[in-house]
């Protein structure tokens, strides 16, 4: 065996268990249907945890601000992203969480029928009259009094309640967002970046209306087919799920990450089952589901707001501390570090699950407890070490993984032990040459292959051979595959 493998590779993947969602952190009712759900779905219980944070948020979105300091306020949305494969029970976890949210919706719709239809109604005669009087050229002053009476009327709307959105291109949601107050949460089991991306407009999909509506920056899209719209305070919760394949793509791509809105998401990749799944046989817990709809349909029912939560002294000491500790981590991080980034907005981010768990238990008249900020810091501290372990097995780590795989499958099935580079590219041809060429030096960096240039003098990396590490080669009772010996 060569000198160079005589030590075993290093995984490209932590090998350490992700700390796990903190869910003593969460206010009682929360808690409860969190564990709940995940002993009845037979889930990892930070899956239920983060989509529960997500279906509060599209709750409390515009009922609210924090104010960290009299200049720094946040808004009490989140973007949320949870990585989990297919048959993950996903979506069984999204229903049972967002099931109060739609219950409430279709009660509040149906109590508020005959009012959203005369609302309705009277908005469409003083329409209807308006465009009459302008195309009879009557006189300004008439049409001017028509006028007036709609903005009269849609300063109070009667509309139907909308709270969640599956999957619409950035025009549509902003159609749906502007007869909505403004707001909409886009809660979805199956990930929603293609249309992000621009899958139905060409690859020209236009972002800005989820980068403003982060911060509740007013936003105008101008449409072709009609009137342009304007929304002064957008708001959208994302509680978005997707398989790891895609989240590589996600966080790499040069839109999303050049303007900044990757940084704006938490992400989340709960363990995989180490246990085979059992049937959940147990009686319905009515207390605990009442509880939770009770205290989402409590948040649903504030009134639209710009008031701001405040912190009490202990809380804002807690604050202060966490972030400068996250200072001192961005200035330990390199120039062009990506996690850079995402770390400048981690302190907004845990000051808005502040926000969400401060309202689940209290009014946005109480200041905020040494406690309810102690628990949102720990949940922030588990969102840090999600996202750097994502970023640790993503983007260059899974390229390595496949061409790894590929070089370990066609060295068993052709009885080799190297190859040169052009046939590693044969075979892994779902990749780029250059993102090949990148996960061959990350291969070579972690002792799962080494290169073997033809001329040493000129060692060209197109031209050479890569031995594989024989290690990788043993078969189920630990011995070195022959053609490795």
């Amino acid at each position: 065996m060569p000198y160079y493998f005589l030590e075993e590779p290093i995984p490209l993947k932590p090998q350490t268990e992700p700390t796990p969602f903190p869910i003593e952190a969460l206010p009682s009712t929360v808690r409860d249907i969190v564990r709940y759900t995940a002993n009845a779905k037979q889930v990892h219980p930070d899956m239920p945890a983060v989509i529960a944070l997500s279906a509060i948020a599209a709750c409390a979105q515009g009922k609210a601000r924090i104010s960290i300091t009299p200049e720094w306020r946040e808004e009490l949305n989140i973007y949320s992203i949870l990585v989990a494969d297919s048959g993950s029970r996903k979506s069984m976890v999204f229903d049972a969480l967002t099931a109060p949210i739609n219950d409430y919706v279709e009660k509040y719709n149906k109590s508020h029928s005959s009012e959203i239809c005369a609302y309705q109604n009277k908005l469409n005669k003083l329409e209807a009259k308006k465009a009459n009087l302008i195309s009879s050229y009557a006189d300004d002053t008439k049409i001017d009094e028509i006028q007036e009476q709609i903005l009269a009327l849609t300063e109070n709307p009667q509309i139907p309640l909308r709270l969640i959105a599956k999957d619409c291109t950035p025009e549509a949601l902003a159609v749906i967002m502007a007869s909505n107050q403004g707001k909409i949460a886009i809660m979805s089991d199956e990930g929603v970046f293609d249309i992000m991306a621009g899958l139905y407009t060409g690859g020209r999909s236009n972002i800005n209306i989820y980068l403003n509506a982060y911060d509740g920056q007013p936003v105008f899209i101008d449409r072709k087919s009609s009137g342009s719209i304007l929304i002064n305070r957008p708001l959208i919760t994302f509680g978005i799920c997707c398989q790891p394949s895609v989240i590589s793509d996600f966080i790499t791509d040069k839109q999303f990450i050049g303007k900044g809105l990757a940084q704006r998401f938490l992400f989340s990749e709960p363990p995989e089952a180490t246990s085979a799944r059992s049937i959940y046989t147990g009686e319905p817990d009515t207390a605990i589901k009442n509880a939770y709809s009770e205290a989402i349909g409590g948040i649903i029912a504030l009134p639209e707001s710009l008031d701001c939560i405040k912190l009490s002294e202990a809380a804002f000491s807690l604050f202060n501390s966490f972030y400068e500790q996250n200072e001192l981590r961005i200035l330990q991080e390199g120039k062009y570090s990506v996690t850079k980034t995402f770390l400048n907005k981690l302190p907004g981010k845990a000051a808005r699950i502040c926000g969400l768990l401060h309202l689940c238990e209290h009014s946005k008249d109480e200041p905020v407890s040494a406690v309810t900020m102690q628990g949102a810091l720990d949940i922030a501290r588990y969102f840090q070490s999600q996202n750097d372990r994502i970023f640790n097995i993503s983007s260059d780590y899974s390229v390595a993984e496949y061409v790894a795989d590929r070089l370990i499958h066609n060295a068993r099935k052709d009885n080799y032990d190297s190859y040169r580079a052009r046939d590693i590219k044969r075979f892994c041809q779902k990749y780029k040459g250059k993102q090949i060429d990148e996960a061959l030096i990350l291969l070579q960096e972690h002792r799962y292959v080494q290169f073997e240039p033809d001329d040493k003098k000129n060692p060209n990396r197109q031209y050479g051979v890569y031995s594989l590490n024989p290690l990788l080669l043993r078969d189920r009772q630990g011995a070195v595959n022959p053609l490795s010996s």
